[in-house]
């Protein structure tokens, strides 16, 4: 089954998951686009640096929250162990957002629905020759029923075509490696400047860090609902559509050696049942896989149509122009960092700037609390196609995720913590003057570990929950998101909340605002 809501027309689905695909690159294809894009950021950098001090800023007082209670709405919503699209979990945090919008002040306040497959796994695990190893479900694959799948093991290494030629797979449970890219941003950032303004104040990005890209598995992007969609790259549809009874996907390059992965999150239902394995587990699969050794994969679960509910509400200004502040509420897991974060800045800007008066207001604000980030970015897409008048006023759409949380480092099979700030990026449309806002705000309030780079740095759309919008709508924006390891795995929890950087985050994102409201 597709994802509800696909866009219907000439090109349908494969189009749009084209367009997602492309977003999601290897640290290759992004090294070559750094490349041609240096000159151009150069030289709009150069521009928006003349701009930068004679931008005008509204001229009010914030009252923004403080660091506590920002926190406390942090863990308001972290109530729950997940948000996941379309689950009770997502309709409490719904709920909320409805509840605090309203309580704020907003108007319009509207809980818009979006149909989806709503895709619920029950009991997951795995044996091999009777031995229980650890693992975690592959969202979105296909169910066993209780008895599962029992079937000799094949080991097919980093699952490219050329790996499959010499297998036999069909009937079998495939076991293959995936890894994340890594991108060298101490060398890209410090060294070539491969971005408009790094904030970084105290120096402490060093040349030689590195991030990996954990939401693109290089061999297992996402995007596509059926083998002939896939490009010859994705394992999970090479061993498909050979005939393999499930797949093993050992996280070879994850940090701290987690299994519970969040991915893909496309929203695209796929036939064969799969599940993640941690890299400290994936020897002995290997291992047995190359023996042929018999093994019993359980993946049960439940699959229905539902909804989820984009939330949102207005601040009507003195013009029909429009600035779309969003951050979404869905989450795989506790979510205190993704996105209850990202939450944190959206109603911290909701609530101080309802307190200024409508009159000192020269545009309208709009605050959306998205649904299905992790269902394709549906929220976004759904939003946008749903309001196409509303996105033709739009004159920035300013997207908050993951700010203020913790870098951690995998040592072992733990996360450690660093020290620092999670690196954060501000995605911004390469126009002089919004990037002029960007940088006049790092300036005024600078927030550390902080990068602002081309919207189209690693692909025609941001990675970011901006996608959908900016797919829909071509929309121009500040898309700011953080980038720490843990987000897409169960250790993003209340601890990796660094609560003394939420109300400074917030004086930036403000200042952007304010620049915003009046620029020409």
């Amino acid at each position: 089954m597709g994802r509800a809501g696909d866009r219907k027309g000439k090109n349908g689905v494969l189009e749009r998951n084209r367009w997602e695909n492309q977003a999601k690159i290897g640290v290759l294809d992004a090294l070559l686009r750094i490349a041609k894009a240096l000159p151009a950021i150069r030289r709009d950098t150069r521009a928006a640096r003349r701009l930068a001090p004679h931008l005008k800023v509204l001229p009010v007082d914030l009252d923004l929250p403080s660091d506590d209670r920002m926190l406390a709405w942090i863990e308001q919503l972290c109530r729950t162990p997940h948000r996941r699209p379309g689950t009770g979990e997502g309709r409490q945090a719904e709920e909320w957002a409805l509840a605090l919008f309203r309580r704020i002040g907003l108007e319009n306040v509207a809980a818009d629905p979006v149909p989806i497959t709503v895709w619920t796994p029950t009991r997951w695990s795995l044996e091999v020759e009777g031995e229980p190893l650890s693992c975690f479900f592959v969202l979105n694959t296909g169910f066993t029923g209780p008895r599962g799948v029992t079937a000799p093991l094949v080991y097919a290494g980093a699952g490219r075509p050329k790996d499959f030629e010499p297998l036999q797979v069909r009937g079998k449970i495939v076991v293959a490696e995936t890894a994340f890219p890594r991108l060298p941003s101490g060398l890209l950032l410090r060294l070539v400047g491969a971005c408009y303004h790094l904030c970084d104040p105290g120096r402490e990005l060093k040349l030689t860090d590195g991030q990996y890209m954990n939401f693109v598995r290089k061999n297992f992007v996402g995007g596509a609902a059926t083998a002939e969609e896939a490009p010859d790259r994705e394992v999970y549809w090479q061993a498909q559509k050979r005939g393999a009874a499930g797949i093993c996907l050992i996280l070879k390059s994850q940090p701290a050696g987690t299994n519970s992965h969040y991915g893909p999150y496309d929203g695209l239902m796929k036939p064969m049942p799969g599940l993640w394995i941690g890299r400290f587990e994936g020897p002995a699969l290997r291992r047995a896989a190359r023996h042929g050794a018999t093994a019993r994969l359980v993946l049960e679960g439940t699959q229905r149509p539902g909804q989820m509910r984009n939330v949102w509400g207005v601040l009507p200004g003195m013009s029909e122009e429009t600035l779309l502040v969003t951050s979404h509420l869905d989450s795989p897991f506790q979510g205190a960092v993704e996105d209850g974060a990202g939450m944190a800045q959206l109603l911290a800007q909701a609530e101080a700037w309802s307190r200024i008066p409508k009159a000192r207001r020269p545009r309208t604000l709009v605050f959306v609390a998205g649904a299905g980030h992790f269902y394709g970015w549906e929220g976004g897409h759904a939003f946008a196609g749903a309001n196409a008048d509303l996105m033709k006023h739009t004159r920035v759409l300013i997207t908050l995720e993951h700010l203020g949380g913790k870098e951690v480092r995998g040592k072992g099979r733990a996360y450690r913590e660093t020290g620092r700030r999670a690196l954060s990026v501000i995605f911004t449309t390469p126009d002089p003057r919004l990037i002029a806002t960007v940088i006049r705000a790092l300036e005024t309030k600078p927030a550390e570990m902080t990068a602002a780079v081309p919207a189209t740095l690693l692909g025609p759309v941001p990675p970011t929950d901006a996608m959908g919008y900016v797919l829909e709508s071509g929309v121009p924006l500040i898309s700011w998101i953080g980038c720490p390891y843990y987000l897409l795995d169960e250790h993003d929890t209340l601890d990796k909340v660094d609560a003394r950087a939420l109300h400074a985050l917030s004086e930036t994102v403000g200042e952007m605002i304010k620049i915003q409201m009046l620029a020409d």
